[in-house]
């Protein structure tokens, strides 16, 4: 009978012992992996950051322009008011007077300077009277024979005039429509100046309308630059959401073979105390 080498059989206990301090050293931590939640999210924290800085430039932008376009009407609007003869503006008291040549050749001012800018649409004067607004001069051309005649009449009544219009009147000071109103001309921005006369004082304003339409334009490309804007937002978003989500995919796989890997040497660890008798490792 051969006796056994005593170091062939204290092998197996060192393996055992071994491998128990690796599995307690390395054993998996308790955590969830969740790749799409995680990149959902991401996406939509992403989208709302870009949404709300976007917003907020966006708002800033079309604050700016719309104060450009209301100064510009103003502008134009106090050039414009000074083709008009303060003192004789005043003698235009009577509707009769309306076919004198003095209010036609007043009247011819302001038609000739709007057709100078075509984006005018209308263009006119107008006094209070008592709380009634009244129109004065109108740079309205005489329709065309198939054509609807727009023009008002010498002293004719305002009917619901804007705000900003009646508070020039009253206060003698410059003033421009905040947004877009809509009365039975049409839809318009306007700008309304005071005419004064040479001690100062304010008799009535001179009015100046622009199309809505046109208004509009010009805050297009605002519009359009935050449409972009948004558009690669959503890219760069749907970018980042795919990555977060392939690389937490990538690395639930790698939890998911560390832990068949444990798994395994939970098993190895098992035969190993079976063959050893259930005897504690060394």
């Amino acid at each position: 009978m051969s006796v056994a080498d005593p170091s062939n059989r204290a092998a197996p206990a060192l393996d055992r012992a071994e491998l128990a301090s690796l599995l307690a050293k390395h054993a998996p931590g308790r955590y969830r992996i969740r790749p799409l939640l995680e990149a959902v999210v991401v996406f939509v924290a992403v989208m709302a950051a870009t949404f709300i800085t976007v917003s907020f430039i966006h708002l800033r932008a079309l604050d700016a322009q719309k104060q450009e376009i209301r100064q510009g009407l103003l502008r134009t609007a106090n050039v414009l008011s000074t083709l008009v003869d303060v003192e004789k503006h005043r003698g235009f008291n009577a509707p009769d007077l309306e076919s004198t040549a003095g209010f036609i050749a007043a009247e011819q001012q302001l038609i000739r300077a709007k057709q100078a800018d075509p984006q005018i649409a209308f263009l006119y004067t107008a006094v209070l009277d008592g709380d009634t607004v009244r129109f004065v001069l109108d740079a309205t051309l005489p329709p065309l024979a198939d054509e609807e005649d727009t023009r008002v009449a010498l002293l004719s009544a305002y009917d619901n005039p804007p705000a900003e219009m009646v508070e020039a009147l009253r206060t003698g000071e410059t003033r421009a429509s905040a947004e877009p109103y809509t009365d039975e001309w049409g839809t318009f921005v306007s700008a309304y100046v005071p005419l004064r006369d040479a001690n100062g004082t304010a008799i009535g304003v001179l009015g100046l309308d622009l199309e809505v339409s046109d208004y509009l334009a010009r805050l297009e490309p605002i519009g359009r630059a935050t449409r972009r804007a948004l558009v690669t937002a959503f890219f760069i978003a749907f970018l980042m959401g795919s990555t977060v989500w392939f690389l937490r995919r990538f690395i639930l796989v790698l939890h998911h073979r560390r832990n068949a890997l444990f798994e395994d040497l939970q098993g190895v660890q098992a035969r190993l105390d079976d063959d050893a008798g259930g005897r504690p490792p060394a």
